[in-house]
């Protein structure tokens, strides 16, 4: 049953609703994406680059009050808006590059957030 919510809600966000969209280069992928899974445990995924051997650093929180956990996962371009992170997959919003969608395939559920890129502040 979860493969079918995953499927349908990734199907919705690849091809319906080609409205006009946004030019994606290799550049919109960069950056620091972050939200929270399930409206709760928060979350962060840090793209450098998008080399063959490109590894994003991921943080996450396995308890709302607790500390960022963090790891490396490699990185693979699917198509012109997403981004496959191991057992995560990126989806730009071709309307607006600063959000994105992001679809978690976990051992115990899968979840759904929508992701926003952090603006670096000088």
């Amino acid at each position: 049953m979860k493969n079918v919510l995953v499927l349908a809600i990734l199907f919705f966000t690849l091809f319906v609703g080609n409205v006009k969209s946004e030019e994606i280069t290799e550049q919109s992928f960069i950056g620091k994406w972050c939200g929270t899974w399930d409206q709760i445990f928060e979350f962060c995924l840090t793209i450098d680059s998008l080399d063959s051997d490109s590894m994003a650093k991921y943080q996450w929180k396995e308890f709302a009050d607790g500390k960022f956990k963090k790891s490396n996962k490699s990185v693979s371009r699917i198509n012109r808006n997403t981004l496959k992170i191991d057992n995560i997959f990126l989806v730009i919003d071709e309307n607006n590059l600063s959000q994105a969608n992001a679809i978690g395939i976990f051992k115990v559920r899968s979840r759904v957030s929508v992701v926003t890129k952090q603006t670096s502040k000088l």
